[in-house]
């Protein structure tokens, strides 16, 4: 049987300041979670809420590929190659920090809070040149996925040079998504909004609530996400992960067809 864990959203680490309120799911900064140090080439899953006017003042990163997801408000980014744009719901902003960067990430409103979500992966290969790009998507239809990062790119996906997969997923009442087995493989399917219920784990039904998720290290199953009302899913695919270190396991997988939303 695959080896899962759930993880609730109180366990996750937490920082509380003036101007934000941020969730890690993993080891990130001051945080440190020997249980949760990464999974596979995941190195951070943050979830911000920054006050308006407020934001990360210019600071540095070297040999990260760094993805934004606004779910609320709109991001100001400004790097120090001169780069400047607004990211806003709808868009995922990729900045490859490479041999070195400087970059800005502030609250673009002097009124209304940013709400994203933010991902850090490890390179698969160092000391590239830094580059930033913004994905315009459009939202996953009920019961579908929205392909958002893969190896290889394609039509509105990006291929950030990672082996991982990042999809959008919506689930409403009469409409479940589905997730098809993939033996060997791992998977992070995290809650950010809503509620469902989840079969096919283990014996019994799971329940997963907003800042809830699921994590499969070394195959995943079929599952069925059912639920009464709503739920918006984030969806990363890798090769499979050692529970112990979170490193990944040697040998990647090919991965998983998803039922794209149509646009």
């Amino acid at each position: 049987m695959s080896r899962f864990e759930i993880r609730r959203d109180a366990t996750r680490g937490s920082m509380r300041t003036a101007w934000l309120d941020a969730r890690f799911s993993f080891s990130f900064a001051d945080h440190v979670d020997p249980r949760h140090p990464r999974f596979g080439p995941l190195l951070a899953l943050n979830e911000d809420v920054v006050q308006p006017g407020t934001g990360f003042p210019m600071h540095p990163h070297r040999d990260l590929e760094i993805v934004m997801l606004p779910r609320r408000g709109a991001v100001d980014h400004r790097d120090s190659e001169g780069r400047h744009m607004i990211v806003r719901p709808g868009e995922l902003q990729w900045m490859r920090a490479g041999h070195g960067i400087r970059h800005r990430q502030w609250n673009a409103s002097a009124s209304d809070i940013d709400h994203h979500f933010q991902l850090w992966f490890e390179p698969s290969m160092r000391g590239l040149a830094p580059a930033v790009e913004r994905l315009t998507f459009s939202p996953p239809a009920a019961g579908g996925w929205q392909l958002l990062l893969s190896p290889g790119g394609g039509p509105d996906v990006l291929d950030i040079g990672v082996d991982v997969r990042l999809a959008l997923g919506r689930s409403e009442a009469g409409r479940p998504s589905g997730i098809d087995a993939r033996p060997g493989g791992g998977m992070v399917l995290h809650v950010m909004d809503g509620e469902l219920t989840l079969h096919g784990a283990g014996t019994e039904p799971v329940v997963l609530r907003r800042g809830d998720a699921i994590t499969f290290f070394d195959g995943v199953p079929d599952l069925r996400l059912e639920t009464n009302a709503f739920a918006e899913l984030l969806r990363i695919d890798t090769a499979a992960v050692d529970p112990r270190t979170g490193l990944a396991l040697a040998g990647s997988l090919p991965f998983p067809t998803l039922q794209e939303s149509s646009t």
